[in-house]
């Protein structure tokens, strides 16, 4: 109750005519803020000092909004590529340039204090930054994002967990493991035929464990990863698109997004395949596309009755080879 009845006195102190959006560069920012950039980044953790050289340098623009109370200490920071095309994979962010960018891709957000997670930074931020990008290069045409499924692989395994639970206990599932066909019949065919197994999902479990299962021995075809692809693509896109809490989608990141007004544009596999992004999004990221004339209409849609933006190319997903959608 309190924390509530602080959050319009914080989103008044927090507002964006107050705050100052900074861009931050290796050599010009102060040492101690680029170190909290560094420490703090919470989507894609640094590697290195050359990564962190990179993500400050040509083809790319990191901005953080700052309270004129706390001058050296960035509240909400953006990473931007600058691309040719909107990217699939995060190898993709490799080809940043600022010669040709038609694209504009912010790959990572980070709320640096959990205290102001209920004021509404990260939509002020990145319409800002959309405003000075537009500036400095008139010819971007698209604004996107290359997002992770945060929570993806957990949910699923909540999921199968679950249905297992159920049949121990002698339930009726018919053959459905999920709400509304989920999956199919075929498709747990086909689950059953990869793994040779009565507990094929449960061994799907077991291997989406690993952050390593995508690899394969030099010189063998990858077939683990082309066989898996469509069922973990529908799965995806039913988490995104269908699952919900409340009528709003239980992804935190699509929620943010959505929030503030964008569409969900691709689905793309084995696009972060990092052991963070194998480990929570079995490797598959998302395109959240902020069409500038539509975004007001979209968050407005959003806010009043849950309406969500979904393009084909997500979609399509949802309707591989199953009837029942």
């Amino acid at each position: 109750h309190t924390v509530l009845d602080c959050l319009p006195i914080l989103t008044s102190l927090f507002r964006p005519g107050v705050l100052d959006l900074q861009q931050i560069t290796y050599d010009k920012t102060p040492a101690g803020i680029v170190e909290q950039i560094a420490l703090k980044e919470a989507v894609h953790p640094l590697q290195s000092l050359e990564d962190l050289r990179k993500r400050l340098g040509g083809g790319r623009r990191c901005f953080a909004f700052f309270h004129p109370a706390l001058p050296n200490k960035p509240l909400v920071f953006v990473h931007v590529a600058l691309l040719p095309d909107m990217p699939t994979t995060m190898s993709d962010l490799e080809y940043a340039t600022e010669s040709n960018a038609t694209c504009a891709t912010f790959y990572s957000i980070t709320n640096t204090e959990p205290g102001l997670s209920g004021v509404d930074l990260g939509n002020h931020l990145i319409k800002s930054v959309v405003q000075v990008l537009q500036n400095e290069f008139p010819k971007l045409q698209t604004f996107c994002t290359l997002s992770p499924l945060p929570k993806f692989r957990q949910w699923l395994e909540g999921k199968i967990v679950r249905y297992h639970e159920g049949l121990r206990r002698k339930q009726d599932f018919s053959s459905k493991i999920l709400d509304n066909d989920m999956l199919c019949p075929e498709e747990l065919q086909q689950l059953q035929g990869i793994f040779s197994s009565e507990s094929y999902l449960l061994e799907l479990l077991e291997t989406l464990k690993s952050p390593k299962w995508h690899i394969t021995p030099e010189g063998t075809a990858s077939t683990l990863v082309d066989q898996l692809e469509p069922v973990l693509m529908k799965l995806a896109a039913y988490y995104l698109t269908i699952e919900k809490h409340h009528g709003r989608p239980l992804c935190p990141v699509a929620k943010f997004h959505i929030r503030n007004g964008a569409e969900m544009h691709r689905l793309n596999y084995m696009a972060d395949t990092s052991a963070k992004g194998m480990r929570n999004s079995c490797g598959i990221m998302i395109n959240y596309q902020y069409v500038l004339d539509e975004m007001e209409g979209n968050r407005v849609q959003y806010e009043i009755n849950g309406q969500i933006v979904v393009k084909d190319e997500v979609k399509s997903w949802l309707t591989s080879n199953s009837p029942n959608f």
